[in-house]
């Protein structure tokens, strides 16, 4: 591909999820991939000697059922 060629890029309608409509979806998701986000607070100090407290986000395997 030289620089002066385009690609194209179909852009499809998207649809505007309900948040129960979501966390169906997520919870498929969840189901089928054996993942989940998984969110931790963490606390941070800050340079005035006070501390912050903050969100940190990972992906976390779901138990299994045995």
């Amino acid at each position: 591909m030289t620089d002066n060629q385009k690609i194209e890029v179909k852009k499809e309608e998207q649809k505007a999820y309900t948040p129960e409509e979501f966390a169906k979806l997520y919870q498929e998701l969840c189901d089928r991939t054996g993942y989940r986000i998984v969110v931790n607070p963490a606390f941070i100090a800050r340079d005035d000697g006070s501390w912050s407290t903050i969100l940190q986000t990972s992906v976390g395997r779901l138990p299994t059922k045995e």
